[in-house]
Order: structure tokens, then C-alpha cells, then sequence
């Protein structure tokens, strides 16, 4: 499991008509549509910048790490991470006045995405689950060299989950293997330090495809704060199976435009 810091990954500039952002692409890229693991940053920095209701037809987790705003009713804020399973509308999101950064977290690769409601006949079925959690800022943090879980919200019977490792100095550390399709792991406070010595700070990321090996690292001087995301193991719910995936038409999408 490798991280990757955000000086260290492709940068693609994003002019819309209301702003104009950047995407940071960790992993894949946001206009390829593969079986491979997709994570890229979207930052639009620019007060009351929107996103219109749509879904994807894959699963995703979003994580805002700054700047804010609302998904539909409900409060963003860093850091906050929200769990769509495919074919599931969400939005509208709405930027507060400091626009609003988040990163969009795949298992496999989307090429486009689906505008609602106009779209509700490309829904194979009804709507899937919309989980939200936050980290608790309130939290105390850890002495040096111990490691205290948080769940930030309820693991899935399928094995979808979201939990922060909160990591006291100079802590080491070896990350669960993911019991579903994959995980990401995503810096979100201190650093992390590998091996050779190299620090990955807030907003490093990496992906531990299913049945990889433990990667242990080694928190900071100043601790580190991880959120793990994992995917739940394939099924017959729709978007889930890497299988029926593979027959996608990447021409099929509504909308290419990925940061929308």
C-alpha cells in the first residue's frame, strides 16, 4: 500500500461557467472508465459553487477536507465522509462562502455520471443506501504510541465501512487488510512515516486492493489521523461486481464531466 502526497500526482485545471477548480488525480483518472481503483481531489475554491443531484453506477465514498457547504439538507464540513452505493442520487452539493474541496474514492473507475431526475430511468431499481459520518473534533488525542479506533458510521453487513485510526507519536501502525473490494486510506491530520523515511502529511492517500498484505507505518512527532475507507465484497446488487462492470459502454454516460 503505497500513499502518494498531493505534490506528487497529476493536476488538471476545471473552468465552469461559476468558477474555476483544479482535480488532483491519485489514483486512475476521472475521465477513464476501467475495473482499476479511482481517487482524485476536486477543489473549487470559489464561494456558492454547486453540484446538481446525480449517481454514479459505482459505488463511491466523498470525503470533504475543506471549505464546506451542504449536501442536499445535511452540513459539510471537514471532516466529513459520505457513502453512495451505485445507482443511488444525491445532491445538490452547494459550496459555502470558502468553496469546498473533497475527494471522490472508487473501487473501480466511473467515466461519467447520471443528472437526476431526468435520469431515474437508467436506475436498475430502487435507490441504495446514502450513509454519512464525521470525525469527532471534540475527540482527546492519543499518548504516544497508542492507537484509539473511531467508527464514523455503523460497519455494513457487506463489509462497507468507515473508521479513523487516531495514531499518537512515533505509533506503528499496520492497516487491517480490507475485507471487501478494496480501501483507501486517507491522511487526515500529522503524518505518516514509511520506511525510508518519508512523511506522508494531510491529504496523502492510498489504495490496499482486497487480499493484499498489512502495510505498517509509522506515525510522526505530531501523530497522525487516518480515515479508512472500505468497499463492501461484490454481489448481485447493481454496481458492485467487477463482472458485470465490464460489459459498461464508456460512451453510455449522460454526462462525462466527473466534478459535477
Amino acid at each position: 500500500m503505497r500513499f502518494f502526497n498531493g505534490d506528487e500526482v497529476p493536476v488538471r485545471e476545471h473552468v465552469r461557467k461559476d468558477g474555476a477548480g483544479r482535480i488532483l488525480e491519485y489514483f486512475g483518472s476521472h475521465e477513464t472508465v476501467d475495473l482499476e481503483p479511482q481517487g482524485f481531489l476536486v477543489e473549487k475554491p470559489y464561494a456558492g459553487a454547486r453540484i446538481n443531484p446525480h449517481f454514479h453506477d459505482i459505488d463511491q465514498f466523498q470525503v470533504v477536507v475543506g471549505g464546506g457547504g451542504r449536501i442536499g439538507k445535511k452540513a459539510l464540513a471537514p471532516v466529513t465522509v459520505q457513502y453512495a452505493d451505485a445507482f443511488t442520487p444525491y445532491g445538490p452539493i452547494v459550496a459555502n462562502d470558502e468553496g469546498i474541496r473533497f475527494f471522490t474514492l472508487r473501487a473501480m473507475a466511473s467515466g461519467g455520471h447520471y443528472h437526476m431526475p431526468g435520469s431515474r430511468h437508467e436506475m436498475p431499481g430502487r435507490a441504495g443506501r446514502n450513509i454519512a459520518g464525521a470525525l469527532d473534533p471534540h475527540r482527546p488525542p492519543p499518548t504516544a504510541g497508542e492507537a484509539v479506533w473511531e467508527e464514523l458510521f455503523p460497519t455494513q453487513d457487506d463489509g462497507v465501512s468507515a473508521r479513523a485510526v487516531h495514531l499518537g507519536a512515533g505509533c506503528v501502525w499496520e492497516a487491517p487488510a480490507p475485507v471487501g473490494h478494496g480501501q483507501f486510506a486517507l491522511v487526515c491530520a500529522g503524518a505518516l512515516v514509511d520506511e525510508d523515511g518519508r512523511h506522508f502529511g494531510p491529504e496523502a492517500l492510498s489504495h490496499q486492493p482486497a487480499g493484499g498484505p498489512a502495510t505498517r507505518l509509522r506515525a510522526g512527532e505530531a501523530g497522525a489521523i487516518v480515515m479508512l475507507l472500505s468497499f463492501g465484497r461484490p454481489g448481485e446488487r447493481p454496481g458492485s461486481n467487477p463482472a458485470q462492470l465490464a460489459a459498461r459502454d464508456p460512451g453510455g454516460y449522460i454526462a462525462r464531466d466527473e466534478s459535477t
